[in-house]
């Protein structure tokens, strides 16, 4: 491929990313960022501005980068940053390093021999790919990318903020350290506002004209068999006997929490592996591949439900793909599943799958679960609806009938405290009591009175 292939509207990001040194591409998912970047990253090693890059991405998306970049600046040896001798890589000559978030920032803490550590590796352009990953501004991957020194800093991300603003401001502090580098710098709206619109380019599907695939979407109601509806029924009433017997309020969160997992799993699955909702996507996902078609499926519970899943679709040639397994191993299969006729179902985490990846041999998409954040499901669903899909693409969230994942999907979670308490951890004597009893209310409980 060149850069002669790419749609118009690549090609200014190209021109945005080279004219500019503090970058935030922050297209919509499915239009080609990483794409923009590896043309706009040949362009500038041809030209001498650049002689040395690192960019810094979710782990499993390091091999996908090494691949962009060599099919769009083949002449750039890209190499994975892993392995024992990375202090070597650092230090040494290699143009262009690929490493995770995790590697990255662990290393980078490490003093050198001498005593110093490793800001000044003599890069000249730092990526941060999937950016909102450091939307905390206190998180150990925020404050330490914020100080490494290269001239040249792109940040890439369709969801700069997913929400609040001060996620938006973490991220452009690594653009631009010397203007926030004090804490209050973060807050100052006027400042960080000014450096959005200075460095943030954004363009929908819809502005730029790109004639994708129709998505259809639809909520289809699965009503629970009878001894899973008794199950979750009774895990209900524990978690309730559970918050009664607490003895202040902090001690009935942790119950409600605990419950909450409990209950969101039993409306996939039971403990004895009846589910109604793979009963369905069973006898749908035989209906699709016997048009030929493949399927991917999404949930939050890798561990708990996709191995089941993935056991039920078997003789589709269902595939997994998870946070637990290597890089290599999810290389193996991500290829498989593009390439392999027979591999017709893709189980996939929400979150290890959820971003950077390219599946539009796919036209069809399940999610087992409801998450917190419709954002989250939303970037998994545009794995398949993007750039590459010529055909329609059909979306079903499963919701379980009489169970906390209709009040769920019907919050949409517009309470930002309740996600910050199931999602982000935050601590639990911090929520405001009337959070506490909307969670509770939420799940079908009755919190207790402990003023």
């Amino acid at each position: 491929m060149s850069s002669r292939e790419l749609y118009p509207f690549q090609q200014e990001g190209v021109n945005h990313l080279i004219r500019r040194r503090c970058v935030l591409l922050a297209d919509e998912m499915g239009l080609g960022k990483t794409v923009q970047a590896a043309v706009a990253m040949g362009q500038l090693f041809a030209m001498g501005a650049v002689r040395r890059a690192l960019i810094v991405c979710p782990s499993s998306l390091c091999r996908n980068w090494r691949q962009e970049i060599r099919n769009w600046a083949p002449e750039l040896p890209a190499v994975l940053y892993e392995g024992g001798d990375r202090y070597g890589m650092l230090s040494g000559g290699a143009k262009i390093l690929v490493g995770s978030f995790e590697t990255v920032v662990g290393d980078l803490r490490i003093p050198t021999k001498n005593g110093e550590r490793y800001f000044d590796c003599g890069f000249d352009l730092v990526v941060l790919d999937e950016a909102q990953r450091i939307k905390d501004s206190e998180s150990l991957k925020s404050r330490v990318l914020s100080k490494l020194l290269a001239p040249w800093r792109w940040a890439i991300s369709g969801t700069p903020m997913e929400n609040h603003p001060g996620e938006l401001a973490s991220i452009l502090r690594f653009l631009w350290p010397n203007e926030l580098g004090e804490p209050e710098s973060l807050l100052d709206s006027v400042l960080v506002l000014s450096l959005r619109d200075l460095s943030m380019l954004r363009r929908s599907k819809r502005e730029v004209g790109l004639q994708l695939p129709e998505k259809v979407f639809a909520r289809v109601s699965v009503g629970l068999g009878p001894e899973q509806a008794a199950e979750y029924q009774r895990a209900l009433l524990e978690t309730q006997v559970g918050v009664d017997a607490s003895n202040d309020r902090t001690g009935a969160y942790g119950v409600i929490l605990a419950g909450l997992q409990r209950l969101r799993r039993l409306a996939v699955i039971s403990e004895d592996g009846d589910s109604s909702k793979i009963d369905l996507l069973e006898e749908e996902v035989a209906e699709i591949v016997e048009n030929g078609e493949k399927v991917v499926v999404f949930s939050s519970f890798a561990n708990l439900v996709l191995p089941l899943v993935a056991e039920r679709l078997k003789r589709f040639g269902s595939l997994m793909f998870t946070g637990a397994m290597t890089n290599e191993e999810r290389a193996v299969v991500h290829e498989r599943f593009l390439t392999d006729p027979t591999a017709r179902v893709m189980c996939a985490s929400l979150r290890a799958a959820g971003v950077g990846l390219t599946w539009t041999v796919a036209s069809h998409v399940y999610h087992l679960d409801t998450w917190w954040n419709p954002q989250v499901m939303r970037q998994a669903e545009d794995r398949v609806h993007r750039i590459g899909q010529r055909n329609t693409v059909f979306i079903k969230q499963l919701i379980a009938e009489g169970t906390l994942e209709v009040a769920i999907d019907a919050l949409l979670i517009s309470k930002t405290e309740i996600f910050e308490l199931v999602v982000e951890g935050s601590p639990m004597s911090s929520i405001e009591p009337h959070s506490a009893t909307e969670l509770a209310t939420l799940i079908g409980l009755k919190l207790p009175d402990f003023s």
